[in-house]
């Protein structure tokens, strides 16, 4: 099972992060912030089988200049282990950072994606109608990318799905009240859909409460499957090779 989204540098403890090491075949950890970005591709250095995307999240643009973005290319190119360039976009559920200061970096990061060809991590929240608008300004997308811990409509899906981005469900799919994500998981093409767990956020519903690892992806992978009316083990091996094509990583076997 592959977590697509983590951010293994805040969990609770390092009892978290080796069990999750040990039960998941391979997790992508997110560095978003100028402490993350370090933490995270040290992370991936130290386990087989962890990757990294590095980027500037909205709320923490404020905090950096464009030099610091052309600093995320130089790691990259010296690390094999960072693999893509995010999370980044675009967030209005809070007024940390100005709008246009968002858009302007949120476009940076982009170019720099393409630049590099790798794929692009976005988070966007309440903010679907300027996350895909720009998202289409700089279409085509030859390496793809996420549209991660989604929360959008059927209608932002489609239209992430028309650009080629994978569409990535968390914990929050499995809440009683999100009913709005289960409408719209029912429609996402087998092929572009990916399960993460944003750790240490966003707990699936048996373990809220909790702070959140990588290792309770399998409650939403079993949650999603029974929602679908899949076999589980389908669902699993499905949103595996997407994420194997997404990423380029080595297949591997099933146990």
């Amino acid at each position: 099972m592959i977590d697509t989204h983590a951010h293994l540098d805040m969990l609770k403890t390092e009892e978290d992060l080796v069990e999750s090491v040990k039960a998941l075949d391979y997790i992508i950890t997110i560095g978003c912030d100028k402490e993350e970005i370090p933490k995270a591709i040290d992370i991936a250095n130290k386990f087989d089988n962890v990757y990294a995307s590095i980027g500037y999240h909205p709320y923490d643009v404020n905090d950096i200049q464009l030099s610091d973005l052309e600093h995320l290319k130089e790691l990259h190119n010296r690390n094999d282990k960072v693999i893509a360039i995010g999370e980044t976009g675009l967030d209005y559920y809070r007024d940390y950072t100005p709008v246009d200061r968002q858009k302007e970096f949120f476009k940076e990061q982009i170019k720099i994606a393409k630049e590099l060809n790798v794929p692009l991590i976005v988070h966007s929240r309440e903010a679907n109608e300027d996350t895909m608008d720009i998202l289409e300004e700089f279409a085509p997308f030859p390496a793809s990318g996420i549209i991660h811990c989604f929360g959008g409509d059927r209608k932002m899906m489609e239209r992430a799905v028309d650009l080629g981005f994978y569409i990535s469900f968390a914990g929050n799919v499995t809440y009683p009240k999100a009913d709005n994500l289960r409408e719209v998981l029912k429609h996402v093409p087998l092929d572009r859909l990916l399960l993460e767990t944003d750790s240490p956020f966003l707990s699936p519903q048996k373990k809220r409460g909790k702070p959140n690892k990588p290792s309770n992806i399998f409650y939403t992978l079993e949650f999603v499957a029974d929602y679908l009316g899949l076999d589980k083990d389908f669902v699993e091996r499905k949103t595996d090779e997407n994420a194997i094509n997404l990423f380029k990583l080595k297949t591997f076997n099933y146990t």
